[in-house]
């Protein structure tokens, strides 16, 4: 007896003690040099609403900070007054992001004038509101880069005092990681081979940058390119060339580096989904009709189709019935259905009858298709859909 007490003992303990058969559970350590921040494309008021929703889905990231890489604005106008109102009006939309620091880059569309040429006016702008026209700044274990790629020294290049000051910078840091942006696309500009070359010689390892409206990424000599586009007009909307509006969230954790890309509204609200439509819905999907019945012959061609609902759902429903056949040879009664109300918990039988003519004999069998208007608790109305098929 002492003996049987004992094994009792010991299984007893041995389920109530995980740790006597596993390994002992570790909290995962803390990275110190460990943080996440976002890059942003172009946007100049081309889809302004979609650009709103975007910067409120960054900011449900908490980044350290979010870069964006030039043609913030319409611009391509020399009037100054118009001009401020477009940066007025674009501080506006970013400002949703504070207290997340918001550091961007300057376009051609940001300092062009009428003239499509830069304007030292408004360069002179762009300082006024978003600070210096490039810049550098170390973050943990990682130098930040910015560039002008058009500016009074030279559009559509990194020269003059800028190169010198760029040379300069990369040459006295040795930052675990450089990152490097701006708006053009790098090896397009007139002086790319020695860009990349510099880029190359001071381990430049990422360069970010806009200005084609779609995303790209690719590698060369180890450096990771990679175009954005935040809501700025495509010339096409398919995924598989670029053509989508997105962020970037670029991810540091010691040595290593993450880019995810996140395509525009895949970020949601925490209560973007209510229980009780989650529940209904699922109800509605599992226990509203059978997937397929039995055609039961009532003599000759015809059979009686008997579709039972059940409404085990919390709400109110009304559901639409259509029925059809593939080849469109059965005649299906009666043919218009009118719309069935089912309060919740309720039931209902669904009675049919199909046939078909000697002459015309089906090779498919009549479905019937059901549609359920459902509105959540944010007020948006989804389609429900269930097909039942009949079967002989």
């Amino acid at each position: 007896m002492q003996k049987l007490l004992f094994v009792f003992l010991i299984l007893t303990l041995s389920l109530l003690s995980p740790s006597l058969h596993s390994a002992a559970f570790v909290a995962p350590e803390t990275e110190a040099d460990e943080f996440h921040f976002v890059v942003l494309g172009d946007a100049q008021f081309h889809q302004p609403e979609k650009f709103n929703r975007l910067i409120d889905q960054v900011r449900r990231l908490r980044p350290a900070f979010v870069i964006q890489v030039g043609d913030l604005i319409e611009g391509y106008n020399s009037d100054l007054q118009e001009i401020r109102r477009e940066w007025e009006r674009f501080a506006d939309q970013v400002a949703p992001l504070d207290p997340v620091a918001f550091l961007p880059v300057p376009g051609n569309h940001d300092v062009f004038g009428g003239e499509k040429q830069v304007d030292p006016r408004l360069e002179a702008m762009f300082e006024e509101f978003w600070g210096p026209l490039y810049w550098a700044f170390t973050y943990k274990n990682t130098l930040l880069v910015s560039l002008n790629s058009d500016s009074v020294e030279g559009a559509n290049q990194i020269t003059g005092q800028q190169l010198a000051w760029l040379q300069e910078t990369l040459a006295k840091h040795d930052a675990e990681h450089t990152f490097v942006f701006m708006h053009r696309p790098p090896l397009l500009l007139a002086n790319a081979e020695a860009l990349h070359k510099l880029f190359l010689q001071h381990g430049v390892s990422h360069v970010f940058y806009g200005h084609h409206h779609h995303y790209h990424f690719f590698t060369q000599d180890g450096i990771a390119y990679t175009m954005t586009n935040a809501a700025a007009n495509s010339a096409h909307d398919h995924h598989g060339v670029g053509g989508f509006h997105h962020l970037l969230q670029v991810s540091v954790r010691g040595a290593e580096v993450d880019v995810a890309v996140i395509e525009a509204d895949a970020i949601k609200l925490q209560n973007a989904v209510r229980p009780q439509d989650n529940y209904d819905f699922f109800d509605l999907t599992q226990r509203l009709a059978p997937r397929q019945v039995a055609l039961e012959a009532s003599g000759g061609n015809t059979y009686t189709m008997t579709i039972p609902l059940r409404n085990t759902s919390r709400r109110d429903i009304e559901v639409l019935v259509s029925c059809s056949s593939a080849d469109h040879r059965w005649q299906i009664e009666p043919t218009v259905i009118e719309p069935l109300a089912l309060t919740r918990g309720g039931e209902h039988t669904l009675t049919l009858q199909a046939s078909f003519s000697d002459q015309r004999v089906p090779e498919s069998q009549p479905v019937c298709d059901l549609r359920v208007p459902f509105q959540t608790a944010h007020g948006e109305w989804l389609d429900f859909r269930h097909r039942v098929n009949g079967v002989r």
